[in-house]
């Protein structure tokens, strides 16, 4: 855009000149051969940065036209500098060449358009070639002085797409290490879940096993007393009730210490030599569904790392009205283990027809590669949360 405002800048200087030049009929032409000139160098400057950065390196044809434009762009104005020689009235554009063979880099016509102005000269316009000279210097100087600017904006631009791509990587490594920290500290409130479960059930529960035991010799060693048998039914009563607490409570901390989710993504993350992604999307799972699609992920990452030899595994599980559909896909190859026919697979496909499900393993349809093991669970009267 800063090129056409100059352009047209230095046309419009161009016509005042016209009357400095001999009455001629070139005087009318003039400013329509200047149009064309300097409209046809536009277009074929900007067709040939087009066809450079679209097309192809092998392609034969955009290769033809690149050269066709770099051999045309200097012709067209040679050919109206030429022709200013011998027709003075073109001398008045000739500032308007002098800046397109500067701004496009025309070689040699760069430092040759003063000659274009001794024709000028010779025929008596001397104050007309003065003027264009000087007009054609400040010209050139303003198409340096544009061509920097362009560069800088282009140098800027290139800097602040650069600057914005580190932003949103760096945004995305912040996301993606804010999820591993959320990941780890919910594995650690779990893995101290069941920490104090096992601790519970070692500890107290045995005490309190051991109490009621020691509270039943008691009652039957004083049968013959019966108000101190009845005092220590009371306290046996007491101890059993203690003891129900105590287990009920170990199995809500261990439930509660099994989370599907965060065991996928923890299993998937730290499994050697496996790049791996998990979706996750249901949210009222069942433990007997959850502990079978724990065990069939577990053995289908075994499976494609070992078998397949597998470097990226997609695990999804998917919620429906109906049932659950657990889906494993990773990039090794299928045939290894369909060959080998799999106690692996066997396992899985046992865990599945246990809870009433349908289990499926092939290789993924081409062109893609590699293997998708497919499991749905029904949602089940037994199985329901």
């Amino acid at each position: 855009m800063d090129r056409i405002v100059d352009e047209i800048v230095l046309f419009g200087l161009g016509l005042p000149l016209l009357l400095l030049a001999p009455a001629a009929p070139a005087a009318v032409a003039a400013p329509l051969l200047a149009l064309i000139a300097t409209g046809a160098l536009e277009l074929l400057d900007r067709g040939e940065g087009g066809a450079q950065r679209q097309a192809p390196a092998s392609a034969a044809s955009p290769v033809r036209a690149a050269r066709f434009i770099r051999v045309a762009r200097p012709a067209i104005a040679a050919v109206y500098l030429i022709a200013a020689l011998a027709a003075p009235a073109l001398a008045a554009f000739v500032p308007l060449l002098a800046y397109a063979a500067v701004a496009q880099n025309l070689g040699p016509l760069r430092f040759l358009w003063p000659a274009s102005l001794l024709g000028t000269a010779v025929s008596g316009s001397a104050a007309l070639a003065a003027t264009a000279l000087l007009l054609g210097a400040l010209a050139c100087l303003a198409a340096r002085r544009t061509a920097k600017v362009q560069a800088e904006r282009a140098s800027l631009r290139q800097w602040r797409d650069a600057v914005q791509e580190d932003r949103l990587a760096l945004a995305e490594r912040t996301r993606d290490l804010a999820e591993r920290q959320d990941l780890e500290v919910s594995c650690a409130v779990l893995d101290e879940r069941a920490r104090i479960a096992r601790e519970i059930h070692d500890n107290v529960g045995h005490l309190l096993t051991r109490s009621v035991l020691q509270m039943e010799a008691l009652a039957v060693t004083h049968e013959d007393d019966p108000a101190l048998a009845e005092e220590l039914a009371a306290v046996g009563a007491t101890l059993h009730e203690a003891l129900g607490t105590v287990r009920a409570s170990v199995h809500d901390l261990h439930d509660e210490a099994f989370d599907p989710q965060t065991t996928l993504a923890k299993l998937i993350g730290e499994f050697p030599g496996i790049i791996g992604t998990l979706a996750f999307e249901a949210e009222s799972l069942p433990r007997p569904v959850a502990l079978a699609v724990v065990a069939i992920v577990r053995e289908a990452l075994a499976n494609a790392r070992t078998h397949g030899c597998a470097t990226s595994i997609a695990v999804s599980l998917l919620e429906f009205p109906g049932f659950y559909q657990l889906a494993i896909e990773d990039n090794g190859r299928a045939a290894n283990l369909v060959g080998e026919g799999g106690l692996g697979l066997a396992s899985m496909e046992e865990r599945t027809a246990a809870l009433g499900g349908t289990f499926s393993f092939g290789p993924l349809p081409s062109p893609r590669t590699g293997s998708r093991v497919f499991a749905t669970f029904p949602k089940t009267q037994e199985v329901r949360p």
